[in-house]
């Protein structure tokens, strides 16, 4: 069940442009593409507010797609979603197994 809940997330996330960060245990963390993409040409013009209004409607999709399976015992699914827009730093860390990773508060918080 985990993995078909994970596996629809995925689908919706990218529908909506946004980047996987990481999913541990029951904890899906996303960011918008700028955070995955701190040195693309994307223009900062509309940024935050277009990721912002992205990021709600990609928050309500959750909800839906998360309500629409069921335990075992008939009770349908729920998801807690934070969202929080703020400064985060970004690196690559590690020496075997490489790892982006996201820093800051804005992180924590959301």
């Amino acid at each position: 069940l985990m993995n078909q809940v994970v596996t629809a997330i995925d689908k919706a996330v990218n529908a909506f442009g946004m980047y996987k960060y990481q999913h541990v245990n029951n904890t899906y963390i996303l960011s918008c593409p700028l955070a995955a993409l701190p040195f693309s040409e994307t223009s900062e013009k509309d940024y935050p507010q277009e990721y912002l209004i992205q990021m709600a409607l990609l928050a309500h999709q959750i909800q839906s797609v998360v309500s629409s399976f069921q335990t075992p015992g008939g009770e349908h699914l729920q998801a807690k979603i934070g969202i929080h827009a703020g400064p985060a730093a970004g690196a690559v860390i590690g020496q075997v197994r490489r790892f982006y990773c996201l820093y800051g508060d804005t992180v924590n918080t959301a």
